[in-house]
């Protein structure tokens, strides 16, 4: 590897070696560029060496978990502070040239090939389980996409990350896929199923937060009329996301979850690519989590 090539110094992948027990889940709920609140929660468990076996993430929860698994330290924070602003990650303009607001070939294959390096090597090499949830659009269900089925090209992670209206539909081993936070939006029911006992949850929204109907059902049956299934998903959604918070709460009532949320609601939307505000929110989600941190050990008697 030619590291001179980058743009940016590479942040060489060092992945946690303190590996919780089995049965002990993340689980990322995404949000769009809110998500980079998760990711500077993640820096947080990679400065305690803490690794979890398992990780389900969707949306921008299953792209800022990259660089947890490779274990590079800070490279969410630079593509906030290099590349988040830049009109090539996310405009209006990208609607017109590339069908979708986030151009997905520069987020994905333009920033980790030449400007700040995604260590392949340490992701692949860390033994931990990670799926990448899409929304498949023939059925209305979440396809889980394991670690070994990320290519160079991350489609399965561009396809959990395209947003319906906003992105084109993604076609990956015969599927069309778009944004796995429709049919998963907080993946604890996946995890469940996949035999976790106890899952640290983090979320991109503050505690008392109910997901509102979508609306425009007349739209969103016109424009996904070969797609049905899906369009009963996007009108579903509040319905799921809001049972799945509740499970949530309901857990970690029960000792079999912790959650990690905001403190107060958010000044940002998922297509504010404000620096400053970015910025502080990694910071947030950094130092929030670090508070939580002993409460986790605690519960894990680590």
């Amino acid at each position: 590897m030619q590291y001179h090539t980058y743009t940016h110094s590479p942040i060489i992948g060092k992945p946690a070696t303190a590996m919780l027990p089995k049965g002990t889940a993340l689980v990322l709920e995404g949000g769009g560029l809110r998500g980079y609140y998760s990711a500077g929660a993640m820096d947080a468990l990679l400065k305690a060496n803490l690794q979890f076996p398992y990780i389900a993430g969707v949306s921008a929860g299953a792209a800022n978990g990259l660089s947890y698994v490779s274990g590079q330290l800070g490279r969410g924070r630079e593509i906030v502070q290099y590349y988040v602003a830049d009109k090539r990650y996310v405009s209006r303009r990208n609607m017109l040239l590339h069908g979708s607001m986030f151009n997905m070939n520069f987020v994905f294959q333009k920033i980790p090939q030449n400007h700040l390096f995604f260590d392949w090597d340490a992701f692949r090499g860390n033994d931990i389980r990670y799926l990448t949830g899409a929304a498949d659009c023939e059925t209305g269900t979440t396809h889980w996409f394991e670690k070994a089925d990320l290519d160079s090209e991350m489609t399965a992670v561009i396809a959990s990350c395209s947003i319906p209206m906003m992105s084109r539909m993604v076609h990956f081993k015969g599927m069309a896929l778009l944004d796995g936070g429709v049919t998963d939006p907080i993946p604890v029911e996946k995890s469940i199923a996949d035999g976790n006992t106890f899952h640290f949850i983090i979320l991109t929204r503050n505690e008392g937060y109910q997901k509102s109907p979508m609306g425009h059902e007349k739209a969103l049956r016109f424009v996904f009329r070969k797609y049905p299934k899906l369009a009963d998903a996007l009108l579903c959604r509040h319905e799921t996301y809001n049972r799945q918070l509740t499970l949530c709460e309901a857990l970690e009532k029960q000792g079999k979850a912790l959650i990690l949320r905001p403190k107060k609601p958010l000044q940002i939307d998922r297509m504010d690519n404000n620096t400053k505000k970015l910025l502080a929110l990694y910071d947030e989600g950094e130092a929030e989590c670090l508070a939580l941190l002993p409460r986790l050990k605690e519960i894990l008697h680590i």
